[in-house]
């Protein structure tokens, strides 16, 4: 009686249709043993049916699956807490009341009882980690300092659950943190993740909550280098954090003097400042944006960007080629010739088979149109009018193609289309003028060209000579090459879209302008300006020197060594790049020498790269820490050059520095905690800690009729039914 109390059925199929099975079988039994059973005797009927029923009850007993409630003991599990500290750099803000919110974790450690006074933990059961981009033991929690470059909160408590045993188990993890979180994972993802492991997460929001103050500072624009008295423009972006409506206070630094201080409104979360330069000697100049600390600023090394402007005063080599003589390229001529920055040359055909020649410098080798790269290799800049293919023939238009496109050199296109002998356009241009004119025209800036020096210039100009001339007729355009970029259009009188007139594009390592506008030549005359200082002088001296400012080559050099930026973040590689004006005259590899302070850091090598042009020579540095470098190269005629740079520390944990308490929240929340408030940290870790582990049997049920005497006894009640039939001459 006490064994069937203890069993329990845990039927195979539903219950009620092992009762029906079950009724179905026996009725059936006992009706085919007494329509059977007038062949035989009472008991001979009576001993089959036995059988026969014998067998269909223990199979219905089989299919109700009676089974055994057995107890098992309680698995021997170790309960543990889990404490993790943030270790990102974020920590190393200073916007609590013990000071840094690092020194605010390990005070409340201290504090809610999970260290003792020696720094030790209070309780074998805690487990402290640090946690940044990953998670790792903490070894020293009173002594640790914020240095991860990063914080993924996903990763970091994925790798605390896995940091359990196969006989542990975390009752809860507790993050003190700022919410920082560069992962980009949904918290409830994460909290999910640590309510399968019946793990709660608690929370604790170290810093100060919502917009922290901050400004900081980066150079956005890098010009390689400019001129003596040239104007240059240097440009920062300001990123705004919490003072995106004030006023703020934006100096300028000149090798670590002030030299001017700019008011500007802030009107959203970025402001761009720029400021114009000029400087009157030769040389590398160190220039510092500064913007003053606002109230309440946390962060102020991000206050300042560093750039530096490297000044020349060698001529540029210009090279004029004209088919067909015009006032344009007259005037153009004209006007370089009498600017000190230019060096020029000028080849104009006039009649079949005759040409004029003109240098504005006289030397012993005598003038030849260009026949070899080397020979085109020799200017700066060439400047085309019409008929161009007459003087250099196809071979010429190919190797000035190669000119731009391999060597950096600039092309201007000053009259539009200057092969109009060729039956096909080049690569070079990078547009297709019409031949249908568009008369009285004015320049006029487009968005593109408006930020730049020539165009500036123009309308200053216009402003304080009551406008500058109209030009004579603008062309419409055919074709315009991809990336190319219109820096001025034509507008008319009667209003309209303006035609494009200036239009520029890049071609390899050089750069096309291509200008389809006639009449440039009447700025050159203006009663309101005295001497030869017009508006059509000073626009193309800055138009040319815009020009040579994005060109790797010094002019006038046989070597010239650049840097890839003046501003490098921290992790990243700087590249540097020496080029040879004339490929024949390399010595080979060319030595670089890499300083920091006075203090040589690096020798490393500028050579060609592997399959790449012998006159393009590259090197390349991995700095190691934040500063001011100077890169100097020493080249084979014993000249040398150097660049500066400044490595920069870029890191989102210094610059979003907001704690992000609502991030804490939602994670804590899905994984079945909550956040909290620093005084509840020590009383939950004393009832977390006090809990009794769980001691609850856990039971599982056994199957009692999975015995083999039960097999033998079904199939001998079977048997013994079968025999009988067999014996007594049933079928």
């Amino acid at each position: 009686m006490t064994l069937l109390a203890a069993l329990l059925f845990d039927p195979i199929i539903p219950f009620g249709a092992v009762v029906v099975l079950g009724l179905a079988l026996a009725a059936g039994t006992v009706a085919g043993y007494l329509r059977l059973g007038t062949s035989l005797g009472r008991v001979q009927n009576g001993l089959l049916l036995a059988f026969r029923l014998a067998g269909v009850a223990l199979v219905v007993a089989l299919l109700l699956n009676p089974s055994e409630l057995e107890k098992l003991p309680p698995p021997a599990t170790k309960e543990v807490l889990l404490v993790a500290v943030d270790n990102s750099m974020s920590m190393a803000q200073n916007d609590t009341e013990h000071g840094t919110r690092a020194d605010a974790a390990r005070s409340l450690l201290l504090d809610a009882e999970l260290l003792k006074a020696d720094g030790t933990p209070a309780s074998e059961r805690f487990r402290f980690f640090a946690f940044g981009e990953t998670s790792a033991p903490l070894k020293d929690p009173v002594a640790f300092v914020p240095s991860s470059p990063t914080t993924r909160v996903h990763t970091s408590v994925t790798n605390l659950l896995g940091s359990l045993g196969a006989h542990e188990h975390a009752r809860a993890i507790f993050l003190l943190s700022d919410g920082h979180d560069f992962e980009l994972i949904n918290p409830a993802k994460t909290g999910f993740a640590a309510r399968a492991r019946q793990t709660p997460i608690f929370a604790v929001a170290l810093g100060r909550q919502g917009k922290v103050r901050d400004v900081s500072a980066r150079i956005t624009s890098y010009q390689p280098y400019c001129y003596v008295k040239q104007k240059a423009r240097i440009t920062a972006a300001l990123r705004l954090v919490g003072v995106e409506l004030e006023a703020l206070t934006i100096e300028l630094w000149r090798e670590g003097e002030r030299v001017q201080t700019r008011q500007m409104q802030a009107e959203g979360p970025e402001l761009l400042v720029q400021f114009e330069v000029v400087e009157p000697a030769v040389g590398q100049f160190e220039y510092e944006v500064r913007v003053r600390p606002v109230a309440e600023e946390i962060d102020l090394e991000n206050n300042l960007a560093l750039t530096y402007l490297n000044v020349i005063d060698q001529q540029i080599q210009v090279l004029f080629l004209e088919g067909e003589p015009y006032w344009d390229t007259t005037f153009f001529q004209r006007s370089l010739m009498r600017n000190d920055k230019m060096n020029v040359d000028s080849i104009v055909q006039y009649a079949e088979g005759k040409a004029r020649i003109v240098r504005k410098k006289a030397s012993e080798k005598e003038m030849t149109i260009p026949g070899t790269d080397e020979q085109w290799r020799r200017y700066d800049v060439v400047v085309l009018g019409r008929s161009v293919e007459k003087l250099i023939g196809a071979a010429g238009v190919q190797q000035l193609e190669n000119f731009a496109r391999e060597h950096g050199g600039a092309v201007i296109f000053s009259r539009g289309r200057a092969f109009n002998g060729l039956k096909t356009p080049t690569e070079l241009e990078p547009v297709i003028w019409g031949d249908t004119p568009t008369e009285h025209v004015r320049l006029q800036a487009s968005r593109e060209g408006q930020s730049l020096a020539p165009f500036r210039t123009l309308a200053e100009a216009s402003a304080a000579t009551d406008g500058v001339p109209e030009l004579i007729a603008a062309r419409p355009i055919v074709e315009k090459k991809p990336l190319a970029a219109t820096l001025a259009g034509a507008s008319t009188a009667t209003g309209g879209e303006p035609l494009p007139a200036m239009v520029h594009r890049r071609s390899g390592s050089g750069q096309v302008l291509s200008v389809g506008v006639d009449g440039l030549w009447r700025w050159a005359f203006n009663a309101k300006i005295e001497g030869v200082n017009t508006v059509f002088d000073r626009f193309w001296d800055q138009m040319i020197l815009w020009l040579m400012a994005g060109r790797d080559f010094l002019p006038a050099q046989q070597f010239s060594l650049r840097a890839s930026s003046a501003n490098i973040p921290l992790g990243e590689k700087i590249h540097f790049r020496a080029l040879i004006r004339d490929a024949a005259g390399t010595a080979g590899p060319i030595p670089l020498v890499i300083r920091q302070g006075g203090e040589e850091l690096a020798n490393t090598t500028l050579v060609a790269a592997e399959g790449g042009a012998p006159d393009k020579l590259l090197a390349e540095f991995l700095p190691s820490r934040r500063g001011k470098y100077e890169a100097m190269a020493q080249f084979p005629d014993g000249s040398k050059q150097s660049v500066r740079f400044m490595v920069i520390e870029e890191n989102l944990e210094q610059t979003e520095v907001a704690t992000d308490a609502e991030f804490l929240r939602r994670l804590s929340e899905s994984s079945g905690g909550r956040l909290l408030e620093p005084h509840e940290l020590g009383r939950l870790v004393r009832e977390l800690d006090d809990k009794p582990a769980e001691t609850t049997a856990q039971t599982r049920l056994v199957s009692v009729w999975d015995q083999v005497w039960l097999f033998w006894l079904v199939g001998l009640l079977f048997g013994a039914d079968w025999f009988f039939r067999r014996r007594w001459g049933l079928t």
